[in-house]
C-alpha cells in the first residue's frame, strides 16, 4: 500500500507541474510547447494505469495444505 501511495503520489506532483507549467508559460520554441504536451499525456496516463497495475492484477498466493 506504501509503495502505491508513493507512485501516485509521484505521477501527480509530475502531472500538475508539469501541466501547471505547460500552462502557465507560453513556450518560445514549438518543439518545447510539444514536449511539455506530450509529458503532460503521459503523466496522465501514468496515473491511470498506476491503480490498475497495483489493484487490478490478482497476486498469486501460495496454495494451502490440507
Amino acid at each position: 500500500m506504501i509503495g502505491f501511495l508513493i507512485a501516485e503520489a509521484s505521477a501527480i506532483g509530475v502531472l500538475l507541474l508539469v501541466g501547471s507549467f505547460a500552462l502557465s508559460f507560453e513556450a518560445a520554441e514549438p518543439i518545447v510547447a510539444w514536449l511539455l504536451n506530450i509529458m503532460t499525456l503521459i503523466a496522465g496516463a501514468a496515473v491511470a494505469v498506476i491503480p490498475i497495475i497495483f489493484f487490478g492484477i490478482a497476486p498469486i498466493l501460495p496454495k494451502a495444505d490440507r
